[in-house]
């Protein structure tokens, strides 16, 4: 009776776990085609990292240090880009190797 109840416990966790993940995994992909959804000429964006938390920008014109710096502080200071950013899912924004929280 023991190894049933056993079984059964071992049994949901499993089921709870693949929801679990399945749930993360939908988010991420979400995530992935928001940011292909808010690429354009000017700028490329794309979800990267494990579960695609991270917000990488490109753009063309802005291949230097400075610019990535410049354009992330911006980003940052206004409230309403990390409100949408946020509100997507992302929990970093990254251009080139310069890479800032939201949190």
């Amino acid at each position: 009776m023991r190894n049933i109840f056993i079984l059964a416990g071992l049994s949901v966790a499993a089921i709870t776990g693949g929801v679990e993940l399945r749930a993360t995994l939908r988010a991420s992909e979400a995530r992935a085609a928001t940011a292909a959804e808010w690429s354009g000429d000017d700028a490329q964006f794309v979800a990267v990292g494990p579960t695609n938390r991270t917000l990488v920008i490109a753009m063309p014109d802005q291949l230097d240090v400075v610019g990535c710096d410049a354009l992330i502080a911006r980003a940052i200071t206004s409230p309403q880009i990390v409100g949408k950013i946020r509100t997507a899912g992302f929990t970093s924004i990254q251009c080139g190797s310069q890479k800032m929280s939201l949190n």
